[in-house]
């Protein structure tokens, strides 16, 4: 009876456990898609429509980790983004996106922030940094 009742405690925690990490994956996810929303956004802001974009096509913005709340994605803009389109190869795409969110970014005067792949093609491809997911939570 000792026995099954520990394996019993241990199925219980380990379904506890994966379900807690379920919804952060959640969470992630959810921030991801934001911020391909942001990107969107912020292209449509400079006139131009990453959807009718060629493949192979990458969005780069510069994001300012420390300053992104519920507001900002829900109506923010990025203050500079780099793309490509029609690309042969997708490292190739990558490096463009990059340098122009870079060059953009330094024409501008934008600080604090950091150029990172949001989109390939059409896949979020956003990185979200841990230590963003637990600030946003305090909030």
């Amino acid at each position: 009876m000792l026995h099954s009742t520990k394996q019993l405690v241990i199925l219980i925690l380990a379904i506890l456990w994966l379900s807690g990490n379920s919804n952060a994956d959640s969470n992630v996810d959810q921030i991801k898609n934001k911020l391909g929303e942001v990107f969107h956004r912020t292209m449509a802001h400079w006139n131009f429509d990453y959807n009718k974009l060629d493949e192979t096509k990458v969005g780069v913005a510069c994001i300012p980790w420390n300053d992104i709340d519920p507001a900002f994605l829900e109506g923010g803009i990025f203050e500079a983004i780099g793309f490509s389109y029609s690309m042969a190869k997708e490292d190739f795409a990558i490096r463009t996106a990059h340098q122009g969110c870079e060059q953009m970014a330094r024409h501008y005067e934008v600080s604090d922030c950091t150029c990172q792949v949001v989109l390939i093609d059409n896949e979020v491809r956003a990185e979200v940094p841990t230590n963003f997911i637990t600030g946003l939570k305090a909030e």
